[in-house]
C-alpha cells in the first residue's frame, strides 16, 4: 500500500477498518482486538491505523457510533413512517438488532467488559442514567404501552439478555437461542400487562 493515500483511498481505509472492527469484535473480543490485527485485515501498515484514529480507544468509540446509528436506521425501517409501533413490533425489532452485525456487545465477555470501562473515556456509555434515557426513549415509541412501566426494570430486563451471552461458557449452548427469546417475550408481557411485584418481607 502507498504511504500517501487519495481521499477516495482514505475513505475506503477508514470503512473497511470499521467493519474489520465489528467483525473482529465478535471474533477475539474488544480487549483481544489489538491495532496490529485490524490492519493486517485491511491489508495496511500498522502506523497508517494512527492516520485515522488516535488510540485503540478511539477507534471503538467510532465503531460504536457507526452501530448506532445503523442500528437507528434498523429501527427508522420498523417504524416506516409511523411515530409509534406495537411492543410486539418493538420486540420483533430488538430481536433482529440482538442478531445483527450492529449489536457489538454481542459476543462481550465479562474480561471485555471491565476493560472497557478501565480504558473507554466515555463513561456515558456505563451510566444508568443515560441507559434509562435511552428505555424512556424506547417506550415511547411503543404505542400499546402500559402506565407505570418502570424504565429500570425495562433496562435490567434487557441486560438479563446480555447476562447470559456474557456467561455463555455456564449455560446450555443449545438452548441459549430459545432463552433469549423467552427473555424477549418476558420483556414484552412487562411492558403490556400490570405485574404485581411483592416487596421482599
Amino acid at each position: 500500500m502507498p504511504t500517501a493515500f487519495t481521499d477516495e483511498e482514505l475513505e475506503h481505509i477508514r470503512s473497511a477498518l470499521i467493519q474489520a472492527g465489528i467483525r473482529l469484535s465478535k471474533e477475539l473480543g474488544l480487549q483481544k482486538m489489538s491495532v496490529e490485527k485490524l490492519t493486517a485485515a485491511v491489508g495496511i501498515a500498522k502506523g497508517s491505523f494512527y492516520m485515522f484514529f488516535g488510540s485503540k480507544e478511539d477507534f471503538i468509540l467510532e465503531v460504536a457510533e457507526y452501530t448506532g446509528a445503523q442500528t437507528q436506521k434498523m429501527l427508522l425501517s420498523r417504524l416506516n413512517g409511523r411515530r409509534k409501533m406495537s411492543a410486539h413490533e418493538f420486540m420483533e425489532f430488538f430481536s433482529e438488532y440482538l442478531h445483527s452485525d450492529f449489536d457489538l456487545m454481542n459476543g462481550l465477555t465479562v474480561e471485555d467488559f471491565f476493560w472497557l470501562k478501565k480504558h473507554i473515556k466515555k463513561q456515558v456509555l456505563f451510566d444508568p442514567d443515560e441507559q434509562i434515557k435511552t428505555a424512556e426513549l424506547w417506550l415511547s415509541l411503543i404505542n400499546d404501552v402500559r402506565p407505570g412501566v418502570d424504565a429500570g426494570t425495562f433496562v435490567n430486563l434487557i441486560k438479563s439478555i446480555y447476562a447470559i451471552r456474557e456467561h455463555g461458557d455456564t449455560m446450555v449452548k443449545a438452548s441459549m437461542e430459545s432463552s433469549v427469546q423467552v427473555l424477549l417475550r418476558t420483556i414484552e408481557v412487562y411492558v403490556l400487562s400490570l405485574i404485581h411485584i411483592s416487596e421482599p418481607t
